[in-house]
């Protein structure tokens, strides 16, 4: 039985792993993706210009308007994405301090079972 729980463990843990990875991939290629739209976003230009604008008609006004609609939902995916990318990296720890213990027990467990073999 006790194999069966540590089999089922280690799969749990290198499954935490994988997860663990995928998230972090994730959150990074997203990231990527996203600071690219940033930078392309006229109304964050504008914001970290801090510059004044002088707008010449209305059209420009939504426009601008729009932009920043983008800029402030672009935020907002950047903020969960980091989140994802951090709940990423908690897994990975986990599973990975997990399975070393796992590891570590095994090889304790081993060693007695040698040294008890061994002829006195």
């Amino acid at each position: 039985m006790s194999i069966l729980n540590s089999n089922l463990i280690e799969r749990l843990l290198f499954t935490l792993i994988v997860i663990g990875l995928l998230a972090g991939l994730y959150s990074a290629v997203k990231l990527v993706d996203i600071s690219s739209q940033l930078n392309n976003n006229m109304a964050n230009q504008v914001h970290e210009d801090g510059s004044n604008l002088n707008l010449q008609s209305n059209a420009e006004g939504r426009m601008l308007y729009a932009s920043d609609l983008e800029r402030r939902q672009l935020l907002k995916e950047r903020s969960q994405t980091i989140m994802i990318g951090g709940i990423g990296i908690a897994l990975l720890g986990v599973g990975w301090f997990g399975y070393d213990l796992l590891n570590g027990r095994r090889k304790k467990k081993a060693q007695a079972t040698i040294e008890a073999e061994a002829p006195a």
